[in-house]
């Protein structure tokens, strides 16, 4: 059986597509999932060579299939990218961890966390040829609810 997939809609449940890169020195995402961002220009060396790429830098919030949220500090944006891009560094800055495993001759990148009971399966992601693993992420919704204190006290907006 072969255990790599090809990144279609029936494999990712919603949301964007977000490739896990053990090389990466930083996580790189889309606009909509900045909290905040810092306008800047700044270089990045490939192995071929340096180009201006990255166009801000903030703080991002993201959710995973399963429900798992990453706060990540230090998020570079583009706007040549074409997918997000999570660095490992960034899985254990919010405290996780990783491991690959096999099941069933299908080959997973676990996001897990160690509990007092034991270890705890978060996140499953699938490889793809290259290697690279590869889930979906979706920015998190917050809603807020305010009393119109001075105006009408009963009435509150969402």
């Amino acid at each position: 059986m072969d255990s790599h997939h090809a990144i279609n809609k029936s494999n990712i449940s919603g949301g964007d597509i977000c490739l896990a890169d053990s090389a990466t020195t930083h996580t790189i995402l889309m606009h909509k999932y900045f909290l905040n961002m810092r306008m800047m220009n700044a270089k990045v060396n490939t192995i071929s060579d340096s180009t201006n790429l990255i166009e801000g830098s903030g703080r991002a919030n993201i959710i995973f299939p399963n429900r798992t949220r990453f706060v990540i500090y230090n998020v570079l944006f583009s706007t040549k990218t074409r997918k997000n891009l999570l660095s490992f560094k960034d899985i254990q800055l919010n405290r996780y961890h990783t491991e690959t495993v096999n099941e069933n001759g299908i080959k997973y990148l676990y996001i897990v966390s160690n509990v007092s009971t034991g270890k705890k399966i978060l996140e499953k992601l699938l490889v793809l040829s290259s290697g690279l693993y590869y889930t979906s992420i979706s920015t998190i919704k917050v809603n807020a609810i305010m009393n119109q204190k001075f105006n009408e006290p009963n009435n509150f907006i969402i």
